[in-house]
């Protein structure tokens, strides 16, 4: 056997032994699925489920009247959307589930699931996991007509597990209705309580916090059960299990998150993260969500004298950056030694070989000089060869193995070269290096985010702020909306920005905004069909 038969062996012993875990997982779950996980797939089920959700808000009314005041909803709920994909422009939804507190029972609406047996590419369902044509679900417009009333109800809050991405609010505007009342998105919070966590998404966490808040026994991710595909060619009862087990866990850990933040410490006492979340970061998956749909008019014409004013001030301020810190030769070399120093430190050695190998061929060329001319044989070839030989080592000029005489590897200061600007920052100008307050194992950075935080506070490094705000204003805002400098332009075909915001987005914390970066253009080609234009 080769080692690529082998390695392809190996790969198919792999995905049969992930193929048959992922049926047992999926077995387990059928059959464990527990009698408070309601799946509906009636429409006629559907008033049912619209009163045990009034009654779940007229019972936390009544017995948690205050509970979520500081959140300013009468009622709390932990909800999801299970979709086609993950994208929050082209996807849509498939179902929705809702865990429901004080009732202890969950509620999985399935309405857009597919039977895609025996299509190519859909070969690893079988008869259990698949979804079939047969198999009875919801009304799409039904379901809707069903749930927007409460979803689009401020007064009555919802949780979702989100991040920056806000799916299932861009989901529900997808479905013709907007969702209101979303105070709490469960990542973002835990972004909030622990900065440092290795990952973010629900199950991960649910498997490291879930002994605090009642929740055991194995969490299987959506790779676990499905892969990394859709759930929608996937059996209805076997989502629902999965999707409700989803909400149970998002109840539980915002409840716990609450619950935290409500006990945090801080100097004013109990409450004041809490109360910090509660004002500002309780508003914005709706707000983030409002942003990124209508985008931003832009003045193109503005823009473009601002660019015509910052490109000679950009350059000043380089200039002013040499001059400021005395950026000379000298400079320059000191740079180059303390950069390079690993690499000094090998030419040194290679260089001190170097020389003991001259040394000893300029020895065994003498050796043969003399042992011909003993001999008298100073006219043979191998003895006017060793002459020649010797004389070309004894002109061969070798400098002295040391720093002083090691080349230079480096020529010139480049602005915006991350070594040179850590070096003029940390070495130089001696700042003391606080990267690991945002990068944990992190050293010297010359990260924009942790830079801007050294402008604020160092005098010394105004000269450099100066570049930095010119720099950041035109390769980050002017040119790529212009689409000047050799960039391609960010305003979409509507003539807007549209960017998705992230809180917490940097390592600082800070706010942050991305455009949109959904499926590729190839997705076109699903829709493809043999008529010809």
């Amino acid at each position: 056997m080769t080692k690529a038969d082998v390695i392809a062996a190996g790969e198919r012993l792999a995905a049969e032994k992930e193929r048959a875990e992922r049926a047992e997982r999926i077995a387990e779950t059928l059959r464990t699925k527990p009698p408070n996980f309601h799946i509906v797939t009636d429409d006629a089920e559907l008033p049912a489920f619209v009163e045990r959700l009034r009654e779940e808000c007229r019972r936390q009314m009544r017995e948690w009247p205050d509970r979520w005041a500081v959140l300013g909803v009468k009622s709390f709920t932990a909800n999801d959307f299970e979709g086609t994909g993950v994208d929050t422009y082209i996807d849509v939804s498939i179902g929705y589930s809702v865990w429901l507190p004080l009732l202890d029972e969950g509620h999985y609406l399935a309405y857009g699931h597919v039977d895609m047996r025996g299509v190519p590419c859909f070969e690893f369902l079988d008869e259990l996991s698949a979804h079939k044509s047969t198999d009875r679900q919801l009304t799409r417009s039904k379901v809707l007509a069903a749930i927007a009333p409460y979803l689009t109800q401020p007064a009555h809050g919802k949780s979702f597990h989100m991040g920056s991405a806000r799916y299932d609010l861009h989901v529900a505007i997808k479905d013709g209705y907007v969702i209101q009342g979303c105070v709490w998105d469960s990542l973002d919070a835990m972004r909030l309580l622990n900065e440092h966590e290795e990952a973010y998404g629900l199950k991960p966490l649910t498997a490291k916090y879930g002994r605090f808040f009642g929740i055991d026994g194995p969490i299987y991710t959506f790779e676990d059960m499905f892969g990394n595909r859709s759930p929608a060619p996937f059996s209805i009862e076997l989502v629902g299990i999965y999707a409700i087990k989803d909400v149970l866990y998002g109840w539980k850990f915002t409840e716990w998150q609450f619950e935290q933040m409500k006990r945090a410490a801080s100097a004013d006492g109990p409450g004041k993260l809490l109360e910090c979340y509660a004002k500002i970061d309780s508003k914005l998956p709706e707000t983030d969500v409002f942003l990124a749909r209508s985008g931003f008019v832009v003045d193109l014409d503005g823009l473009a004298q601002l660019e015509a004013e910052f490109e000679p001030l950009l350059e000043k301020a380089r200039a002013d950056v040499v001059t400021s810190y005395n950026i000379d030769a000298e400079f320059v070399r000191k740079m180059d030694r303390t950069l390079n120093a690993a690499k000094i430190a090998e030419w040194c050695t290679k260089q001190q070989a170097r020389i003991e190998r001259n040394r000893a061929a300029q020895e065994k060329q003498r050796a043969i000089i003399a042992e011909c001319e003993t001999a008298g044989k100073t006219t043979l070839k191998k003895y006017t060869n060793a002459v020649a030989r010797l004389a070309e080592l004894e002109v061969e000029e070798l400098a002295p193995p040391d720093v002083d005489h090691a080349p230079a590897f480096v020529e010139e200061f480049t602005i915006t070269n991350g070594n040179h600007l850590a070096y003029l920052i940390y070495d130089h100008l001696g700042i003391r290096d606080r990267t690991g307050q945002f990068k944990r194992g992190k050293t010297r950075s010359t990260a924009a985010e942790i830079l801007d935080v050294y402008y604020e506070e160092e005098d010394a490094l105004r000269p450099l702020a100066t570049v930095a705000a010119y720099e950041k204003l035109l390769t980050t805002y002017i040119q790529p909306m212009l689409g000047s400098a050799g960039k391609d332009s960010i305003i979409e075909v509507d003539g807007r920005v549209h960017s998705e915001f992230k809180s917490g987005g940097t390592s600082t914390g800070r706010y942050s905004s991305s455009g949109y970066s959904g499926r590729p253009i190839d997705i076109l080609a699903e829709f493809e069909t043999g008529a010809s234009a």
